[in-house]
């Protein structure tokens, strides 16, 4: 699959929490070839200015390739994606994509956990729409600092059991998401995870005390990208086997791959 370059079109910037924003865009070239787990580099001002001047990558959280339409799960936190979110309908919106990896269901697989910190929400979005094609059950367990990191239900598939946790307390259980996870280990036959660093080293921790990592499980990294086509080398990982780029050997890896040697903040 080749990356393209697709001039979309903003549809409804809709403001979740005082952090969270749900952008939809049409975009039939990019919603006809992305899949869950793949992301965009979106252009983040108009195309005539160059400030800010690197893209920013963007995990989808909806596809819907019969309405031509993408969607993504955003969290202010600069310049750029404070532009994104404010632009009208009918702005237009530069896109390069659908970029990296696929989460993929494991062959017979029936019960996936998916776990998410704040925005890494995102791609398991997409992910979970899927699972009632493929047959598979799917339990997202999300935290957050607090209630306005969390995503609200609705944007959620229905089909797909969702438990939240934030740290403060202020909605669901007081405490880490990975607080959740031990309960469900058994359950699971397949592991999807995405968001902060620490959350997902710890996941790759817990996998292995339960069954010394038997289970299947893959992990969705957060890189910052420069071009984000596997040139620059900003964004490597180091694997157990070699130098990884998270834009174009990732951005899903093998859980049991990863050292956790670097960092992106």
């Amino acid at each position: 699959m080749i990356p393209r370059l697709e001039t979309a079109r903003a549809l409804r910037n809709t403001r979740l929490s005082e952090r969270l924003w749900w952008c939809d865009y049409e975009a039939p070239d990019t919603a006809a070839d992305a899949g869950p787990g793949q992301f965009a580099h979106v252009l983040c001002g108009p195309e005539d200015a160059y400030d800010p001047m690197l893209r920013r990558p963007m995990s989808f959280s909806r596809i819907e390739p019969d309405e031509g339409r993408v969607s993504f799960l955003i969290e202010v936190v600069g310049r750029g994606t404070a532009w994104l979110v404010q632009q009208p309908p009918g702005t237009p919106i530069d896109l390069l994509g659908p970029l990296g990896n696929r989460f993929e269901f494991v062959e017979g697989g029936r019960r996936a956990l998916m776990v998410a910190g704040g925005i890494g929400l995102a791609p398991l979005l997409t992910l979970a729409a899927t699972a009632p094609t493929r047959d598979v059950e799917a339990v997202i367990l999300c935290g957050g600092r607090d209630r306005s990191a969390l995503t609200p239900r609705e944007y959620v598939d229905d089909r797909t059991t969702y438990l939240v946790a934030t740290d403060n307390g202020s909605d669901g259980h007081h405490g880490f998401v990975t607080d959740l996870v031990p309960d469900r280990l058994g359950w699971a036959d397949q592991i999807f995870v995405c968001g902060p660093t620490p959350m997902m080293r710890r996941m790759s921790e817990l996998s292995r005390e339960h069954d010394d990592g038997a289970t299947p499980a893959f992990t969705s990294l957060e890189a910052r990208m420069g071009c984000a086509m596997g040139v620059c080398y900003s964004c490597v990982v180091k694997t157990r086997d070699a130098v990884r780029r998270v834009c174009r050997d990732g951005p899903v890896f093998r859980q049991k791959d990863l050292t956790w040697e670097w960092r992106h903040d």
